[in-house]
């Protein structure tokens, strides 16, 4: 699209500022809009990047002033919102989960190419410089033939403890998968190709209050993607943070902590038994020294600017 796009928000909950933020940082991008149902977090949201307000999806496209829509609701609500700024002319942008079903997905995107729109989502662990680096190391071959992916997010999740237990994520048991699952399977996707899911094991129950029902903390799925065995787990209970991609390969084994943004790689090499494991660690110190020094430096250099990716 030539010139600026003009974007405009629909939802202004919480990720609607780091949106804002990222259009504002962007060359060619501007911030023409806000939409959200209720008054008045529509105009704070509006008010705090000088930009008009609307209370509905329908009344922000047919002012005129925006190309294109970024989705920022509860996932409940992307489809019926995508169809409507699609059908009035807008490119849409969606926060994952783009659907909360595959009819529905098939349907924006249906609409989408009738409309003669681009339609995307987000997925944001994608974008992170360590993976990018994975990714091409995958591609290249620099792991050998790769057998086995493990993709693990393992973060607590204090609403299932604490509340507030009325958030979409806990309104059904499945919406917890709807939630994390996308930044999971975004990884195999893109690495090997649509997975084929084998087996699914649910874990560490709880009972919400008042008569919620019954929410399980952990989710192990095991997947395969031509030939690669994949497993990916869920977990949400008490934990120590372990939100990583690991990939075996017959060549290497590459570890990505896309919560840190860390990439290390663990070779073996050709010398003698005794000599092997110390440079194997020594490697691995080096590797570890290193992304902690680019972690830092990023970090710094963040300091004092409003930035969406400081």
């Amino acid at each position: 699209m030539a010139g600026t796009i003009r974007i405009g928000l629909v939802g202004a909950g919480y990720i609607a500022t780091w949106h804002a933020d990222a259009i504002r940082a962007l060359p060619g991008l501007e911030l023409a809009a806000v939409c959200d149902i209720s008054p008045a977090a529509g105009d704070a949201l509006a008010d705090r990047y000088d930009v008009p307000a609307f209370t509905s999806a329908a009344e922000m496209a047919a002012s005129g002033l925006c190309d294109a829509a970024h989705v920022l609701t509860q996932p409940h609500l992307h489809h019926d919102l995508a169809l409507e700024c699609l059908k009035a002319g807008l490119h849409v942008f969606v926060e994952k989960p783009f659907a909360v079903s595959a009819r529905e997905a098939a349907a924006m995107v249906a609409t989408a190419e009738l409309a003669g729109r681009q339609i995307g989502v987000g997925h944001n662990f994608l974008g992170v410089p360590s993976y990018a680096r994975l990714k091409r190391m995958a591609k290249a071959g620099d792991l050998g033939r790769i057998s086995h992916a493990e993709i693990t997010w393992a973060f607590p999740l204090g609403p299932l403890r604490s509340g507030p237990f009325g958030l979409w994520m806990l309104r059904a048991p499945e919406n917890l998968v709807l939630e994390l699952g996308p930044h999971l399977f975004a990884f195999a996707e893109d690495l090997f190709g649509t997975p084929e899911i084998l087996h699914l094991e649910l874990a560490h129950p709880v009972t919400l209050p008042g008569g919620g029902g019954t929410r399980h903390q952990s989710w192990r799925i095991l997947a395969r993607a031509g030939e690669v065995d994949i497993t990916v787990n869920v977990s949400t209970v008490e934990t120590f943070d372990d939100r990583s991609v690991t990939l075996r390969g017959s060549s290497g084994l590459a570890r990505l902590d896309y919560g840190a943004d860390t990439l290390v790689v663990m070779r073996e090499n050709a010398s003698d038994i005794v000599v092997n494991p110390a440079r194997k660690q020594l490697s691995l110190a080096w590797q570890n020294l290193a992304e902690g020094a680019v972690n830092a430096a990023r970090q710094l250099a963040s300091l004092n600017r409003k930035s969406p990716y400081g």
